[in-house]
């Protein structure tokens, strides 16, 4: 008989894996793509763009492995995470362990105790509504890692069975789904009509529970748009020419660009496809008449080792210019790292190398980068 621990631990496992492979793939995607060599792992320095007036950006940590935890173990973790200057945190509202068996059957024993220990800690939250039970995926899908819900307006009941449960303590920041672009995570392929139809139901039914809710459309992955996954440049134009605009407040990316620095122009690499490439996140947002909302960088890092790996200087490096850029540029909203702790130690796994504390809980050179850029 499977647990609903154990289901959570076999899944949030998996997606740690998933994430990390994915996004070394994209990386060599672009690369295969443009036909560029890829560039050496030098650390190089970045020019930051002068700014007249600070703006607020909000720095969280991704951290899909919290709800694992021991309390004890949590709060601990949240207590670190604030003492570096960490005041938010990304976690997910998967459907798929709440109502794993069946419509009328609710569990939320692991998300109430993760909720309420970020929220103890004085931590807003970034919470991602996402995930589909085997009941309600489609005919076909059950079975996938990842598969789209059947209907967008069932998915929508869901996420405002979410918002009514936790707005009330102040988490008012919803993302709806996770890198819907990419095949891994929206089987078996992703679709800008349907996606768009979900964040639209989703967004009306979380507004009339919580008339306040900031809605982030789902953080987009760095994809080459091959075997199904869509470019998050041609997902977020097949969104508004489907009618996305008035359903979202921000637009959240994973612009991952290692082993380049994010101020280090790569035309395959995802930072500079926000808005230094054509066309680009931001020139899509203004042809459609939308440069007025934030961009949410809701995961961004790189893994210290591993085949992909940059070292602990290069994951240091990338961190530090991500928070420089993000203070910097007037439209970034938000910068979430991925992540918080090493996942292993397989030096075959890029997945497992992508935290600032290693899986004993020592501190990386990330570490220490990212307590000095954000004053600690």
């Amino acid at each position: 008989m499977r647990t609903r621990a154990g289901r959570s631990k076999l899944f949030i496992s998996g997606t740690a894996v998933l994430l990390g492979c994915a996004v070394v793939a994209s990386v060599l995607a672009w690369h295969a793509e443009s036909g560029s060599a890829a560039p050496t792992r030098s650390v190089r320095a970045i020019t930051v763009a002068p700014q007249t007036k600070k703006h607020t950006v909000v720095f969280g940590i991704s951290d899909p492995g919290l709800i694992n935890e021991r309390a004890k173990v949590q709060a601990a973790q949240l207590a670190k995470m604030r003492s570096i200057g960490i005041n938010s945190i990304r976690l997910d509202a998967n459907w798929d362990w709440v109502q794993f068996g069946g419509p009328q059957s609710f569990d939320w024993t692991q998300l109430d105790q993760e909720i309420h220990a970020a929220r103890a800690a004085k931590m807003s939250v970034d919470l991602v509504i996402d995930g589909c039970p085997p009941w309600a995926a489609p005919t076909g899908t059950s079975k996938d890692s990842a598969p789209q819900p059947a209907s967008a307006s069932q998915f929508a009941t869901w996420a405002a069975d979410v918002a009514s449960r936790y707005a009330p303590l102040g988490v008012n920041d919803f993302e709806i789904w996770n890198e819907p672009n990419d095949t891994k995570f929206w089987q078996p392929k992703p679709s800008t009509a349907f996606y768009t139809t979900m964040l639209k139901d989703s967004f009306q039914a979380i507004r009339k529970v919580d008339k306040s809710a900031f809605i982030i459309a789902g953080g987009l992955a760095p994809v080459a748009g091959s075997g199904g996954s869509i470019t998050a440049i041609s997902f977020l134009r097949g969104m508004y020419q489907d009618g996305a605009r008035p359903y979202f407040n921000a637009v959240a990316l994973h612009p991952y660009s290692f082993p380049a620095l994010p101020g280090t122009f790569e035309s395959w690499s995802a930072w500079s496809q926000m808005s230094q490439t054509s066309p680009s996140i931001r020139s899509v947002m203004t042809q459609f008449k939308d440069s007025g909302k934030p961009i949410w960088i809701t995961e961004f890092g790189a893994p210290s080792n591993g085949p992909s790996g940059v070292g602990a200087a290069g994951e240091a490096a990338e961190l530090k210019a991500a928070i420089a850029l993000s203070k910097s540029t007037r439209w970034i909203a938000a910068l979430y790292v991925y992540t918080w702790q090493d996942t292993g130690t397989n030096a075959r796994s890029d997945a497992d190398w992508f935290g600032l504390i290693n899986s004993k809980g020592q501190v990386k050179a990330a570490y220490k980068v990212v307590a000095k850029a954000l004053g600690k």
